[in-house]
């Protein structure tokens, strides 16, 4: 029997990401590790978890006529399916006087830059987990510190913001995944405006 899927692991959600943005393509799993910097293991397994959310279709096809070929399914439903499975990429968050190295403009800052809601008033960064341990990052733990001098908030994230970025922007879907949460109709609103005319969103 087939298990059901339910969170999308950081391996399958990045793979969903690529798939979300590459909309042609068709790609076996070894072509697909090296793409993304997965094992061949990683990579099975994710396609493999995708497969059974039914968002992508396999063939047998390929130079030699044994290798499976998967393929997303068409928008909107690959975006439709696949919403339910994916997770905040926000691992946790911190609050620094200095801007690290390799980040992005995140979470309500890069919102409010997207759309017409009012920025949070102070910097909010991403950074991935891998980048964030390479340097020397002093956090203010001093929670009256960090309300008197709005110092900037860092968005710790489970993989590289930067993977499917514009080099400025996060990626809309990733964004989208770390505010979904919010409890709040404005935030809400906001990011329906972003999403609207994206050939893989109907709300």
């Amino acid at each position: 029997m087939e298990k059901e899927l339910n969170i999308f692991s950081k391996s399958t959600q990045l793979s969903f990401l690529y798939f979300l943005y590459n909309k042609d393509a068709v790609i076996n799993t070894t072509e697909f590790a090296r793409k993304m910097g997965f094992t061949k293991m990683t990579a099975s397994r994710a396609l493999n978890d995708l497969y059974g959310a039914k968002l992508v279709t396999c063939e047998i096809g390929g130079k030699t006529g044994r290798s499976k070929e998967y393929e997303r399914i068409p928008d909107p439903e690959y975006f439709e399916r696949g919403r339910a499975h994916i997770k905040t990429p926000v691992k946790r968050v911190v609050y620094v006087q200095k801007l690290p190295e390799d980040t992005l403009i995140a979470g309500l800052d890069a919102l409010a830059e997207l759309s017409m809601i009012n920025p949070p008033g102070h910097p909010v960064r991403a950074i991935g987990q891998n980048q964030f341990n390479k340097q020397y990052i002093e956090i203010i733990r001093n929670k009256d510190l960090i309300k008197d001098t709005k110092p900037v908030e860092l968005q710790i994230w489970g993989y590289n913001p930067k993977q499917f970025s514009d080099k400025q922007h996060l990626d809309i879907l990733s964004l989208y995944a770390s505010l979904r949460e919010e409890k709040d109709d404005r935030i809400e609103q906001a990011l329906q405006e972003v999403l609207r005319g994206k050939p893989w969103y109907t709300d």
